[in-house]
């Protein structure tokens, strides 16, 4: 979302608010801008991104008036002489260099933000911040229309997958299903990284026959693209297990639920592939 705001102007109200206008009420003379009364079009207004708080279409800053300066210092005309003028520039230089400090330190801050609860290696949720979704989401469970599930997601090739090209392409293989399960499970639905190799969404409104068709386009998209790491590449084959929350239930219990539902998949499909005669 972005805004338009004025330049120059610093509303009383947003004096030392978030950080889109600035808390000093002199800036407006620091810089050489005439104040603007209240309600005046301003022609030097520029757009501002909300989130990032950067300026899209900043203007070249304009030049500080040393006089200007002084008369915001209460020094006057008269003793605003050569050295005076020279150590209110220094000033001024080390003012914007503190100025352009906080504002890098802003927007790092708002990186670590965005970036916090997240697995460093897959950008999926983390464990801990997935399962604080869950446990919020537990207690709204029958006391809304909204119906929620878990889809619990495996590589049941893994162990064959590392023995043939290592634990080097370990992380590569998990950040390659990660972006595979989230081209089929969108916001508002989540998707996070339990650890080991389990992977996790939690599903909105969706029922057990769209779940399992989710998690059919998904293998069958890893069928078709797999993922080609060192020259290679390398099949991965995921296996489900869905479990539709309850009320009453608690996190623990619906990840317990949803881990047991994968394991009777797992081994039901290991069953299929006994009963086949060995050479077909």
């Amino acid at each position: 979302m972005k805004v338009t705001r004025p330049g120059s102007a610093t509303p009383s109200s947003m004096a030392a608010g978030d950080g889109r206008y600035p808390s000093n009420p002199y800036a407006a003379y620091t810089y050489g801008r005439p104040v603007r009364k209240k309600g005046a079009p301003d022609p030097d207004q520029h757009q501002v991104d909300i989130v990032n708080r950067d300026i899209l279409s900043a203007e070249p800053p304009v030049p500080a008036n040393i006089h200007d300066i002084a008369d915001v210092l209460g020094i006057p005309d008269a003793q605003v002489t050569p050295a005076v003028e020279k150590a209110i520039a220094r000033l001024m230089q080390r003012v914007n260099g503190l100025t352009d400090n906080l504002a890098e330190l802003q927007r790092h801050q708002i990186e670590l933000t965005r970036a916090e609860g997240r697995d460093p290696f897959t950008s999926a949720l983390s464990r801990n911040s997935f399962m604080q979704i869950v446990e919020n989401e537990m207690a709204l469970v029958g006391s809304d229309r909204t119906t929620r599930a878990l889809m619990l997601c495996e590589i049941a090739n893994l162990d064959d997958v590392l023995q043939r090209h290592g634990h080097g392409c370990k992380e590569g293989v998990f950040t390659f299903l990660y972006r595979t399960i989230t081209e089929f499970i969108m916001p508002p639905h989540q998707v996070g990284y339990l650890g080991c190799n389990d992977f996790i969404a939690l599903l909105y409104n969706m029922d057990e026959q769209d779940a399992w068709q989710r998690g059919d386009a998904i293998s069958r998209r890893l069928k078709k693209h797999p993922f080609f790491w060192n020259g290679k590449y390398i099949t991965i084959i995921p296996v489900f297990g869905i479990y539709h929350v309850k009320a009453g239930d608690t996190a623990y219990e619906a990840l317990v639920s949803v881990d047991y539902a994968l394991r009777a998949e797992k081994e039901m499909k290991s069953a299929q592939l006994q009963r086949i005669p060995s050479g077909l």
